[in-house]
């Protein structure tokens, strides 16, 4: 069994990781650790504000200490969305026609700058909430509103697919989702993420399949 190491943007990511990706490694010879969350703001009497990020050191400060473990290996879980104009080759990322290209560009420099051999960046494209648009019929039976359905797919179906729904302030998929409903990002979004489940989210979003894949294979390599 391979232990992995995650560092994730924030608590809806840190539930989704526990409810639905580690059961799902697990079965592949993955072992997640509770995964670290990003702190925005740490208070010398213990504790602070966890989630969300502000700039490139503070997401620097929060990976390094996982990279002091022996054998286990590391990946992220931070969405390409609202990153911090810091970010090494971030703005070069953004100029990227294809945000695809771009986002994958800044996975490598991302390697590069932490420069550890058990690393795997990752960033989700364009944002973690992107996953929920797999699977509207899903997401309108849980808030029994048949007509969510339907919008859900029309925002896809003008995107092309859900991992290019864009980085608009206004049009970005967290921004999308609470226009449509009330979303709450730290209670709807891992429970909806364990319904939908990994194989539809999988199939609907190539950048989130080719990391699992990755992921995966840490179990397959350790046989």
């Amino acid at each position: 069994m391979k232990r992995l190491l995650m560092l994730v943007e924030g608590l809806s990511e840190r539930g989704f990781v526990k409810q639905t990706l580690a059961p799902h490694l697990e079965q592949h010879g993955v072992y997640v650790e509770q995964p670290s969350v990003i702190w925005t703001k740490r208070i010398p009497s213990g504790g602070g504000f966890p989630g969300g990020v502000s700039n490139w050191s503070q997401i620097r400060r929060s990976l390094l200490p996982l990279t002091h473990d022996s054998d286990a290996w590391i990946t992220t879980l931070l969405d390409f969305y609202g990153l911090p104009e810091d970010f090494p080759g971030y703005l070069d990322a953004r100029a990227e026609r294809n945000p695809r290209d771009g986002v994958k560009a800044l996975q490598e420099r991302f390697a590069k700058e932490i420069g550890h051999r058990r690393f795997i960046p990752f960033f989700a494209l364009h944002e973690f909430e992107t996953w929920l648009f797999s699977a509207p019929d899903v997401i309108a039976a849980h808030f029994d509103k048949p007509e969510l359905a339907e919008g859900l797919r029309r925002v896809v179906q003008e995107a092309g697919e859900p991992e290019s729904i864009n980085h608009g302030t206004n049009t970005h998929p967290k921004e999308r989702l609470k226009g449509m409903f009330s979303y709450r990002e730290t209670s709807h979004g891992p429970i909806l993420m364990q319904k939908i489940g990994i194989p539809a989210i999988r199939a609907a979003c190539p950048h989130f399949s080719n990391w699992l894949t990755q992921l995966e294979q840490l179990g397959e390599t350790a046989k």
